[in-house]
């Protein structure tokens, strides 16, 4: 699943995510904003599609409430009914590859839920990259030779720096069909997480004190 907090259009309007969905109805970005329908849309876009009750066994919960949490993401299309319906039992799969939203929205509603969103996906992507760092050794040599991190100081105007996020990003969405279509994943492919975070540089003075 692909995700962009902010609407990344470059000054000369050359779009990098043209196939992920901008939401802009706070009351979608506040239904998302939550650590398990979070968890539950990651689990779709890994696995496929997925009953409540297999879902359930991924993210962990009750059946009733993983089912209710699904049907809430439903509502506003982040999974949609799929094909395969065995029994009381339905599958839902991704309704969208991606979504990006923008927290600097004029609309103060929509900014605050977007907010709301962004401060619970960056908790999620660096606790499971802190996750990563504490049991590196129980993955494969060949997957921990290519993880890692990366801090980069650019000094820049906006549009240069906007221009090499673009780069980025067009790279990176060269793989979101996988996503959708299992298939189209070459053997021997495994997930991989890669966080781009940009802000403006400035120097933290340590709280704690030495000697």
């Amino acid at each position: 699943m692909s995700t962009a907090d902010r609407d990344d259009a470059t000054p000369d309007n050359s779009d990098p995510y043209p196939t992920l969905r901008k939401v802009t109805d706070a009351r979608a970005l506040r239904a998302l904003a939550h650590p398990t329908r979070i968890a539950l849309l990651e689990a779709v876009a890994a696995s496929g599609p997925l009953t409540a009750t297999e879902a359930a066994q991924i993210v962990g919960g009750t059946v009733p409430n993983v089912s209710y949490h699904l049907r809430t993401l439903a509502k506003y299309d982040y999974v949609v009914e799929a094909e395969g319906r065995t029994g009381r039992e339905r599958p839902w799969r991704l309704g969208t590859v991606g979504m990006r939203f923008d927290a600097d929205d004029p609309d103060p509603t929509v900014s605050h839920a977007a907010h709301a969103l962004s401060g619970v996906l960056v908790d999620r992507w660096l606790g499971r990259m802190r996750h990563y760092e504490s049991h590196r050794e129980h993955y494969p040599a060949e997957a921990r030779a290519v993880s890692g991190s990366s801090q980069f100081v650019v000094f820049g105007t906006a549009a240069e720096v906007e221009q090499a996020r673009t780069e980025i990003a067009n790279i990176l969405m060269r793989f979101t069909d996988r996503i959708a279509e299992p298939a189209l994943r070459p053997e021997g492919s495994v997930p991989f997480e890669v966080l781009v975070f940009t802000h403006p540089f400035e120097m933290l003075i340590p709280t704690d004190s030495e000697g």
